[in-house]
């Protein structure tokens, strides 16, 4: 027996019979009763109907990859839910009171050295004094995010820091209107407003003023809507003449 003789006849086996134009014929038959819903639909492996509608290129496997070797749901990685993130600051237990070996030389926290330490050096660290000893720092958990987790940009985010944002601008809108009535009643104190006791003359002198404002306004935008020179040619206003 040649070598590779089996290896030659285990993968012909494995090749795919050729189809005869009779059975390629009543196949497309089939396929088209099945769409107009004369025939039963096909079914899969796991006993759902399949739709018929489906183009053939996404319904049937190609032929290069081999069905025993699909990943099964058991043996794929368990990613990270959307949820979960990185924690941040110390771990929440008693600050150690004596020096632990392995520690790091000028703080004596675990989980790093002391060419890794972010504490100021100390002048005698604390493997020598025993004092001051920093806690522990947190080690983070090791994420394993899916396409969507890898592109979750609010992932983490923390609605209250928004709040602390929306708090500062209100005490800043509370701040100015107390100065802008500060500075009101200094004018009013030094002579420079009149005080009007009667709403309705202070009524009709506000629309006045706000009339007169919106005549001023377009008395200016007519006036430089003159001047303005057209896109495309040299038109003089003051002249009257396009070049």
């Amino acid at each position: 027996m040649a070598p590779g003789a089996g290896v030659a006849n285990d993968v012909s086996l494995e090749e795919p019979k050729k189809m005869m134009r009779e059975d390629w014929r009543k196949k497309k038959e089939l396929e088209e009763q099945r769409k107009l819903g004369n025939a039963p639909a096909e079914v899969d492996e796991e006993g759902e109907d399949i739709n018929p509608h489906i183009p053939q290129y996404i319904s049937s496997v190609p032929w290069y990859i081999d069905p025993s070797k699909r990943p099964q749901p058991e043996k794929q990685e368990q990613c990270s839910s959307s949820g979960d993130w990185y924690k941040g600051g110390v771990q929440e237990h008693a600050v150690a009171t004596r020096y632990r070996k392995g520690a790091c030389e000028n703080c004596g926290a675990l989980r790093h050295k002391k060419k890794n330490c972010m504490e100021r050096p100390r002048k005698a660290g604390a493997k020598y004094t025993g004092m001051n000893i920093a806690p522990d720092e947190l080690v983070q958990p090791q994420l394993m995010f899916d396409y969507d987790g890898k592109r979750d940009r609010w992932n983490g985010y923390d609605p209250e820091e928004h709040m602390k944002i929306v708090e500062e601008y209100s005490k800043v809108d509370l701040a100015k209107c107390a100065l802008k009535a500060q500075k009101l009643q200094e004018e009013l104190a030094s002579g420079k407003l009149e005080q009007v006791n009667s709403p309705k003359h202070a009524w009709g002198e506000e629309e006045s003023n706000s009339q007169s404002e919106r005549d001023h306004s377009s008395e200016d935008e007519d006036k430089y809507t003159d001047d303005i020179d057209m896109p495309g040619q040299n038109f003089d206003s003051k002249r009257c003449i396009t070049v």
